[in-house]
């Protein structure tokens, strides 16, 4: 019975619904519904997600939908000094993300690694005598903020380009803009300690640490103090405690070789010893400013390196210009599945790469190469919007 038929029924009274009954005996046709029926809402498809989907079945057959799940959008190095920090200082609100900003609203949580400190210097956004030193400007946390940045990492090498006054402001003006930081604290205890954030009913917890220095030894520089430095005893205990207390851990590593497309030595015997017993959900790595493949421990996603982001590459290495972002997603069961999202980096500027763009081709291809090195990886075809979905390679 027609929807139209079953409203105007109830409009009569009840003593005279036999004889509309009787004379009203027959279905009216479909196109004669009633045009001012409610249409069935359609739910907007998520960024990254596989085509299947983004798919909505006919009225007739529609079942209830399952619970969005949780995502996580995670980007590699972020630095917000040199040429982009002068342009946030022309303009609070320049904004180096606005290309990638579809894959950063979709997200529930937004990370990125923030390589450069966040200081008042007077203007400079680099030291005129080494251009391996710099900072962003204290505007540098809202620039983060309005692009829907939720914690940011600030364990690496750059950590204290401006010393440790400098390593202060910066989680103070990451604290003013509404960003968590980690990595690093006014002590080592805070340092270590994970950023908590509760998410849709789901706690995430996100810890950081850093394999290389720019200032060696580590064990001998103040910096120690206040940076956490990649050591699986110290951390091992308080990933323990996550994981009785969170939902999903996560662990930022910045280490490894630069510009080398496989995971140098000590980076492969970190995250072997940190992926044990399942403490660790997925592993977000940097610092290479080229992407490293993705390998698998027991189903669980390690991104060796996942390249630049908001930082400027160089022309005698062209990888250094690709980067990508890793999309997790973890369904109402807490299922985890991995997606690479592909970047293209103009300057400091990272764009989409869009699945019909000949560098998706590519991209993936380079992706697939790099991950022998790692144990290997299955990298299915782009999605709508140029995600490649990520499996642990078949045995």
């Amino acid at each position: 019975m027609s929807r139209r038929r079953l409203l105007v029924y109830s409009s009569v009274p009840l003593f005279g619904a036999a004889l509309l009954l009787l004379l009203l005996g027959r279905e009216e046709p479909a196109s004669h519904a009633a045009p001012h029926a409610a249409a069935p809402a359609v739910s907007r498809p998520k960024v990254g997600a596989p085509s299947l989907r983004s798919a909505t079945p006919p009225a007739s057959a529609a079942v209830p939908s399952a619970p969005r799940p949780l995502v996580i959008v995670a980007g590699g190095d972020v630095n917000l000094g040199r040429e982009c920090g002068q342009s946030i200082l022309a303009d609070p609100k320049y904004d180096p993300f606005r290309q990638v900003a579809p894959l950063l609203r979709d997200a529930d949580l937004a990370f990125v690694n923030l390589e450069s400190q966040l200081s008042e210097q007077k203007g400079e956004t680099q030291s005129p005598y080494n251009r391996l030193i710099f900072t962003g400007p204290p505007g540098g946390g809202a620039t983060l903020a309005q692009a829907g940045i939720d914690v940011a990492s600030t364990a690496n090498n750059h950590a204290w380009d401006y010393r440790r006054r400098a390593l202060l402001e910066t989680l103070d003006n990451l604290a003013g803009a509404g960003v968590k930081s980690v990595g690093t604290g006014r002590t080592l205890e805070q340092a270590y300690a994970p950023a908590i954030l509760e998410v849709r009913g789901k706690r995430i917890a996100v810890f950081a640490v850093t394999q290389v220095w720019n200032d060696p030894p580590f064990e001998q520089h103040e910096g120690r103090n206040h940076v956490a430095w990649a050591r699986p005893k110290r951390l091992l205990p308080a990933l323990e405690r996550a994981r009785r207390e969170a939902d999903v851990v996560l662990v930022s590593y910045h280490g490894g070789a630069e510009y080398q497309d496989a995971p140098a030595p000590p980076a492969r015997n970190f995250f072997k010893a940190i992926m044990k017993g399942g403490l660790v959900d997925a592993v977000l790595g940097h610092h290479p400013h080229v992407p490293q493949g993705v390998g698998w421990s027991d189903g669980k996603p390690i991104f060796y390196s996942l390249g630049n982001f908001v930082f400027a590459g160089h022309d005698w290495a062209p990888r250094t210009k690709l980067g990508f972002l890793a999309r997790l997603e973890i369904d109402a069961g807490g299922t985890l599945s991995a997606w690479a999202c592909p970047v293209a980096i103009d300057g400091h500027v990272p764009a989409p790469i869009a699945p019909n763009d000949p560098k998706s081709k590519d991209a993936r291809a380079h992706l697939i190469g790099i991950s022998t090195a790692t144990g290997g990886s299955e990298v299915g075809e782009p999605d709508a919007s140029g995600c490649f979905p990520l499996r642990p390679p078949a045995r």
